[in-house]
């Protein structure tokens, strides 16, 4: 309480102390709370970034196995095959043009190829379509590195780094010649293939055979070697693609795994054709095709009462056009499992290694849709022919794989890659789609 004999100005200058004294609280405390305001919009946009930046890049999109494929490599693979494909394309559209000026009457007919490969581009071009494409691609990658480390497949750093080197033109190792072909000259004269006998074997003279007359084959111009680039070019090279690659986001780390996939696959595919067996079932048979199943019954019907050998039904089918529910007929000689597989399908290869030879099969439905009765006449173990071999072992390993990739309890598509298209991709892609008309 104030005195009653203290002074007015005493009195006053305790009141404003009071005042100043909250003032100089209520700054502070207004400054504290801007300052813990200031810290928790930092802190919440420290989270975004590293959310978008960070957490977010490591999602993962799919799980194949024990490895898992995240929204940053699937993205980083959308603008490289976004690139790879506008790259074919203008080459495409290059050797196209070059064609137009060209005077080859062949031209038309490259022409016509290249333009179908540049719709087909154009068709693969769509944001989606890429997006799609790069997941595949991605789980395929990651399937076939496992399975080739299940078989002990490897692929070394300096494996990738030749091989790396070799795509731009730098061979460090000696290459193997090509080999030559030296004149041959037979030491004996070679017989005509019918023997041509003289006029004398009529008088009982010993007949004689006119040789050939000597053959000596040209020389083989030898192929030329690729020349080797110097490794200042090289490393020139590798920096001008790199800088290209920069605004994909493509390091040289990534272009390495690039060429690291290549090469597992390269190598797995090596593996199964080793294992595709070189001998496979073949068939010596008649057939007979038919576009309806009534025409097909009535045909058995008339030879199981042998009214008709399977010959003359063949002839009656293969002579009838107008109308046709009939298709057509044939003899096939030794004819391999997989072309029968490919050619008629699976159930017309069954009958004809378990049927009895020599006698017409009961009507048989294709997988294609038609109606077959067949007469096997023999069966035996053969080699596969080259081609057949060859496309053996492809189908081998596209067969695992294809399996391999729909077993879904081994890979798992957790993030539909279409949600996580980037932006620039979705731009590029939507232009490109627009001057080529792709929609």
């Amino acid at each position: 309480m104030t005195k009653k004999n203290e002074p007015l100005s005493a009195r006053l200058t305790r009141m404003q102390m009071s005042r100043y004294e909250r003032e100089r609280r209520q700054r502070q405390i207004i400054i504290l709370g801007s300052l813990v305001l200031a810290v928790i919009v930092v802190v919440l946009i420290a989270a975004a970034l590293v959310d978008m930046f960070v957490i977010q890049p490591q999602r993962a999109v799919a799980s194949i196995g024990d490895r898992t494929i995240n929204i940053q490599q699937l993205q980083k693979r959308m603008r490289y095959d976004q690139a790879q494909l506008r790259g074919r394309f203008n080459q495409l559209q290059q050797q196209v043009v070059q064609l137009q000026q060209s005077n080859d009457p062949s031209a038309a007919f490259l022409q016509q190829f290249y333009q179908q490969q540049l719709q087909q581009i154009v068709l693969q071009s769509s944001a989606e379509q890429i997006a799609q494409n790069a997941l595949s691609t991605l789980i395929d990658d990651s399937l076939i590195r496992q399975e080739a480390t299940r078989r002990g497949i490897t692929v070394t750093p300096e494996e990738v780094t030749e091989e790396l080197e070799r795509s731009f033109g730098l061979y460090r190792k000696t290459l193997t010649p090509f080999p030559t072909y030296t004149p041959v000259t037979p030491d004996t004269p070679i017989p005509t293939a019918t023997g041509e006998v003289t006029a004398t074997a009529a008088a009982g003279v010993t007949p004689t055979v006119t040789p050939e007359p000597t053959v000596v084959l040209p020389t083989a111009t030898p192929r030329l070697q690729p020349t080797s680039i110097t490794e200042g070019d090289f490393q020139l090279l590798l920096q001008n693609t790199l800088t290209e690659y920069q605004p994909l986001g493509i390091t040289e780390q990534d272009l390495r795994d690039l060429i690291a996939s290549n090469l597992y696959r390269e190598r797995l595919q090596e593996a199964f054709a080793q294992e595709t067996p070189k001998i496979a079932p073949h068939y010596k048979f008649d057939y007979v095709r038919f576009n309806t199943l009534e025409e097909a019954q009535k045909a058995a019907d008339r030879l199981a009462r042998r009214e008709l050998t399977f010959t003359a039904l063949i002839s009656q089918t293969n002579a009838i056009t107008q109308p046709a529910p009939i298709g057509s007929g044939a003899s096939l000689d030794w004819t391999s499992r997989p072309s029968v597989q490919n050619q008629f399908g699976m159930d017309i290869a069954d009958q004809l290694a378990t049927a009895p030879l020599g006698t017409p099969t009961p009507v048989i439905t294709s997988a294609f849709g038609s109606f077959y009765i067949l007469l096997p006449l023999g069966r035996e173990d053969r080699s596969l022919s080259e081609s057949e071999l060859q496309s053996e072992q492809r189908r081998a390993f596209d067969d695992w794989l294809s399996g391999a990739r729909e077993n879904a309890a081994l890979v798992k598509r957790l993030i539909d890659p279409i949600t996580v298209i980037p932006q620039a991709v979705r731009d590029a892609a939507r232009n490109f789609l627009a001057q080529y008309g792709g929609g």
